[in-house]
């Protein structure tokens, strides 16, 4: 458990720690920067409350299942309660020996669709000026 820090803060992503509830023990800077929470905010809350009316992939009975890899899912996140934003979300089953927790991932994809949107308009730009030569 004291190793959990250390190692959590290295993830470029946001991420949280789940129990076998589903309740998030801890989530890094990112996910708390992601939902515009602070420190300690997420902490106890259930993960289904960052993704309202829409079920979290593997977390009914993933305790059950630890062996089995993880699960993804492209889902609608919340923030600060009112904005929503699409998200891939990744749970990843943690073997603990006595407690059943996961580490789920949440990509925030707006700026990849933003930067897709872009590259996009600028291969249609470049192919107009190549055409018209």
């Amino acid at each position: 458990m004291s190793r959990r820090p250390r190692l959590f803060g290295g993830f470029p992503d946001a991420m949280v720690i789940v129990d076998a509830q589903g309740r998030i023990l801890q989530a890094n800077a990112q996910a708390l920067a992601l939902f515009d929470q602070r420190e300690g905010e997420l902490n106890g809350l259930p993960v289904q409350a960052l993704f309202p009316g829409q079920p979290v992939p593997s977390l009914d009975g993933w305790s059950r299942r630890r062996n089995q890899p993880g699960r993804c899912a492209e889902l609608m996140a919340s923030r600060g309660g009112s904005r929503r934003f699409r998200a891939v979300v990744a749970v990843m089953p943690i073997e603990t020996g006595s407690d059943a927790i996961a580490a789920i991932t949440i990509r925030d994809l707006t700026e990849a669709q933003e930067t897709q949107f872009v590259l996009e308009r600028g291969v249609e730009m470049l192919t107009a000026v190549i055409s018209a030569m």
